[in-house]
């Protein structure tokens, strides 16, 4: 059944500093943020490719309870509490995707993403017009070929809602190693770019989210 739900990637750059002092710098926005009303997942990783980097996956009932709170004075707390981590750093949260979009952004699909232990974010900007076609190549060959892929364990992609030219896929890896090391070596990846090439805008540079836990609430 379709759903208002809206998952955000945020992004928090933070100063060179050991991860549990950063932890704790962190701490008192994050509590604000598990506290947001609408707010009904959280959880937290880093980027893999830049250790001072923190990654959050938030899950709300719509994208509407995202902006409440982004918009409302418990985020103007949760910028000034940031600050001793960021030290003139800005954090990106601008980037969110609804479930049920498609078969491939159901609650199935995100739940498989959701404990992997390497998440490779591409964030794929199509050429204009060209999303319906983009949608229609990947399921008829990348799906096929993930599925097929013994390092790779699920995938989730959504329309970004800030842009949907643009789209957030998230991809399941037992490892970066499993994605860069052995599938990129291989004639499946070769396809997925063949298939997809003429849909993209700009060629895709993935990154990848590794310690990802979930934060009770």
């Amino acid at each position: 059944m379709p759903t208002t739900q809206a998952l955000q990637l945020i992004m928090v750059p933070h100063r060179p500093a050991v991860p549990d002092e950063i932890n704790g710098n962190l701490a008192p926005a994050f509590a604000l943020l598990e506290k947001a009303p609408g707010l009904t997942g959280l959880w937290r990783g880093r980027k893999f490719e830049d250790r001072y980097t923190q990654v959050a996956l938030c899950l709300w009932t719509s994208l509407e309870a995202s902006h409440k709170f982004f918009t409302s004075p418990d985020y103007e707390t949760f910028h000034k509490v940031l600050q001793p981590a960021m030290n003139g750093r800005s954090i990106t949260w601008q980037t969110h995707a609804l479930l049920d979009h498609s078969p491939l952004s159901d609650r199935a699909h995100l739940d498989s993403i959701l404990s992997s232990p390497a998440i490779e974010v591409a964030l794929t900007k199509v050429v204009e017009g060209g999303v319906h076609g983009y949608y229609e190549r990947f399921g008829k060959v990348v799906a096929g070929i993930l599925d097929a892929e013994p390092g790779c364990d699920g995938y989730f992609i959504s329309p970004i809602l800030e842009d949907p030219q643009d789209q957030l896929l998230l991809i399941n890896w037992k490892s970066v190693d499993a994605h860069h090391e052995d599938f990129e070596k291989k004639q499946g990846f070769a396809d997925c770019i063949t298939s997809l090439r003429d849909y993209y805008r700009v060629f895709v540079v993935p990154w990848h989210i590794t310690e990802l836990k979930q934060v009770s609430l």
